[in-house]
C-alpha cells in the first residue's frame, strides 16, 4: 500500500516554543507510538508525532497537513509522501529563504524550484529517509523505523 503522511525535518533540536510557533498551537503530550502508528493514514489530524536527537527533529503529521515554514530560522524541510495518489511534495528553507521546492504528482513534475537535494531520478522516499538520518545524525541503537515517537495533541 505504501506511505501516506506529511512530515517536517528540522536541523536542530526544536524546543517546545519553536514547535508551538511552527504549528501556531499549544501542544500536549499524549503517549508514545511506534513508526507504523505514526505513519498510519487514519491517524488523528490534530496530532503530531516527534522523534528528536541533539542534532535534529523529525515530526510526522497526517497526510496533506502542510504548514507555512517560510518564517523559520535555521534549516527546515517539509515533505509529503503519498504513494496511493503518486504525489510527493518537498520544500526546504534555510533562514527564511526558499532553497528548494519540488512537487511531483501522477507522473508529472508540477513545481521545480531551486536544485539539488531532491533528485528526479531517485526514489523520493529513500531520499527523505537519508535526509532524516543526516539531520538526526542517526545515532539510534536501532534504525529510525524502530523508534518510539512522542505523540502530541495540537
Amino acid at each position: 500500500m505504501g506511505f501516506n503522511f506529511t512530515g517536517i525535518l528540522i536541523n536542530s533540536h526544536a524546543d517546545e516554543q519553536k514547535i508551538k510557533s511552527l504549528f501556531d498551537a499549544e501542544i500536549a503530550y499524549i503517549k508514545e507510538v511506534d513508526f507504523d502508528e505514526s505513519t498510519d493514514s487514519f491517524r488523528d489530524e490534530n496530532t503530531v508525532d516527534m522523534v528528536q536527537t541533539e542534532t535534529g527533529t523529525l515530526m510526522i503529521t497526517g497526510l496533506g497537513q502542510i504548514y507555512d515554514i517560510s518564517d523559520f530560522d535555521g534549516e527546515i524541510i517539509q515533505f509529503m509522501i503519498s504513494d496511493v495518489s503518486d504525489t510527493y511534495y518537498f520544500e526546504k528553507y534555510k533562514d527564511k529563504v526558499l532553497v528548494r521546492k519540488y512537487i511531483y504528482s501522477q507522473g508529472e513534475i508540477t513545481e521545480d524550484e531551486g536544485n539539488g537535494i531532491i533528485k528526479e531520478n531517485e526514489d523520493f522516499t529513500d531520499q527523505i529517509w537519508e535526509l532524516a538520518d543526516r539531520y538526526l545524525q542517526n545515532n539510534f541503537k536501532t534504525n529510525l523505523f524502530d523508534q518510539q515517537f512522542k505523540r502530541y495533541q495540537l
